[in-house]
């Protein structure tokens, strides 16, 4: 069975957790940071089989498109009101697709919880819950796996290639889910690193390379934003150097587009205004 990547100050709050478990919980942290190695963990310290609740589309499990409706939280009170002796441990991945007809429903459920249950709902994205919700979930933030454990998850994956492997750890050290997908997938990682070499083109390239960048982005918001993200990490490993006074300035443009993006700005104007 392949190790379990939990970085030591998270365990540690896993076991608080484990010793007295919380009815409701939610676990959130950056994409690819695994949330749900953290509820491997924890299930296999109480010895039980979680219970996943995914996402669907035409009744089928969709990851991609999926939402969580209604009828699948109807078919969790099933679920619930059946004679449980051991822990039972329900988890709704992808917690922010429930839209709000489906968190109201699934707010009873956190009011009259079964006998021996325990929800646990994951999402990058908390403050898509609703409030009444996050009021009664107790909150466990996952962090990004050290250096060492990033080194040694590559290791395992038989990663041996020193470019390839610095490639990874720039991409995504401390996300041993991203590291993973990354290691096992040619395309996937061959995407990935297109977009930083975009991202170098958008910052270091001529004026009409880097409006290229711009066009090839301004339909993808989720590329848009990666790109973004790519751009100011290459500038702040410079800038590790020394201090750039002009470096500082477009790491600042480009976090303004990022959260203008992310806010739903339009992708084109908010690229093209943070080229300088």
């Amino acid at each position: 069975m392949p190790n379990v990547y939990i970085q030591p100050h998270t365990k540690q709050r896993l076991d608080i957790l484990i010793r007295d478990l919380p009815q409701s919980m939610v676990f959130t942290g950056p994409e690819g940071v695994g949330l749900s190695a953290a509820v491997s963990y924890i299930a296999d310290q109480l010895k039980t089989n979680p219970i996943y609740i995914l996402p669907e589309k035409d009744e089928k499990v969709d990851i991609e498109k999926g939402v969580i409706t209604v009828d699948v939280i109807r078919r969790l009170y099933a679920i619930t009101k059946t004679i449980e002796t051991g822990t039972r441990l329900i988890v709704i991945d992808y917690a922010q697709r429930m839209g709000v007809q489906a968190q109201n429903a699934f707010l009873k459920l956190l009011e009259e919880p079964g006998r021996n249950t325990y929800f646990i709902l994951l999402t990058h994205t908390v403050s898509k819950l609703l409030p009444t919700i996050r009021s009664r979930v107790q909150l466990t933030e996952v962090n990004p796996i050290t250096l060492a454990q990033s080194e040694e998850l590559l290791d395992e994956l038989k990663v041996t290639d020193k470019t390839k492997r610095s490639q990874l750890l720039f991409i995504a050290t401390g996300l041993p889910a991203q590291l993973t997908i990354l290691a096992r997938d040619d395309m996937a990682f061959e995407a990935r690193a297109q977009i930083i070499r975009d991202a170098r083109t958008y910052i270091q390239g001529s004026m009409y390379d880097r409006l290229k960048v711009s066009l090839a982005y301004k339909d993808d918001r989720e590329g848009s934003l990666t790109l973004l993200l790519d751009a100011m990490r290459l500038l702040q490993g410079s800038l590790k150097t020394g201090n750039n006074p002009e470096q500082v300035k477009i790491i600042t443009l480009l976090l303004k587009a990022h959260e203008r993006i992310e806010a739903n700005g339009n992708i084109r104007l908010q690229l093209a205004s943070a080229m300088v």
